[in-house]
C-alpha cells in the first residue's frame, strides 16, 4: 500500500510541474491568466523561456566602464562589468548573479521596442512618444553601481558626486574570418552625461 501512495504521489507531483512548464511556455492563453500563480511554481529553478531559438544573435562584446567624479575632480575610468563576469565563471557551482546587474541594464538602456522603431519607419513618432524614461533608469542603476563597486581615491574617504559611464562595444568579426585569431573587430564608444548621485 505504500508504495503505490509514494509512486501515485511522486507522479503526481511531477506532472504538476510539467503541466506548469508547458503553460507558462506555452502561448498566452485565458488558462495562463487562470492558473497564474500556481504555474509560478517552477521558477525561479526550472523557469522556461525561448532564449534558446534567438531570433537577433549576439554580435558584439559589451562592457562598461566608469569614472567617479570625487572632490570636484574625476577619477581614472574602471572596468566594472569585468570584475562581475570574472566572479561568476569563477564559482561555477553557486555563480554570483552581480553581472546581470551591468548586462540587464545593457539591454534596458539600449533596448529599442519593434512597433515603437516600425512606426517611426513610418514617421509616424507622433503616435508613441519616445521618452527615454528606461534608459534614464537603466544609466542611473549602472552608476549607483559603479559607485558601490569603486572607490574614490585619496586620503580620506569621499564619497562619490557624480558618474559617468562609458559603453564600450567591440564588434565580433565575421563567421568567416573566426579562424584568423589577428581580426579584431571594430570598437564603439559611447559616454552619457555625468549622473548625479
Amino acid at each position: 500500500m505504500r508504495k503505490e501512495l509514494g509512486a501515485a504521489l511522486g507522479l503526481s507531483v511531477v506532472m504538476t510541474f510539467t503541466l506548469n512548464a508547458l503553460v507558462l511556455a506555452g502561448p498566452v492563453t485565458p488558462i495562463r491568466f487562470d492558473v497564474g500563480p500556481v504555474a509560478q511554481l517552477p521558477n525561479p529553478h526550472f523557469s522556461q523561456n525561448w532564449q534558446l531559438f534567438a531570433p537577433d544573435p549576439v554580435s558584439d562584446e559589451r562592457g562598461v566602464v566608469a569614472r567617479l567624479r570625487c572632490d570636484g575632480d574625476p577619477e581614472a575610468w574602471v572596468d566594472i562589468s569585468s570584475p562581475a563576469i570574472a566572479e561568476t565563471q569563477g564559482t561555477r557551482l553557486f555563480p554570483s548573479r552581480e553581472s546581470r546587474i551591468v548586462s540587464s541594464a545593457l539591454v534596458e538602456r539600449f533596448a529599442r521596442d519593434d512597433i515603437a522603431q516600425r512606426l517611426s519607419e513610418r514617421n509616424a513618432e507622433d503616435l508613441i512618444p519616445d521618452d527615454g524614461a528606461a534608459g534614464k533608469r537603466a544609466e542611473r542603476l549602472l552608476a549607483r553601481y559603479a559607485a558601490r563597486v569603486t572607490a574614490c581615491s585619496g586620503q580620506s574617504p569621499l564619497r562619490p558626486t557624480a558618474v559617468q559611464i562609458r559603453y564600450v562595444t567591440r564588434s565580433l568579426p565575421p563567421w568567416s574570418t573566426r579562424m584568423d585569431l589577428s581580426t579584431r573587430g571594430e570598437v564603439h564608444v559611447l559616454d552619457s552625461k555625468w549622473i548625479v548621485l
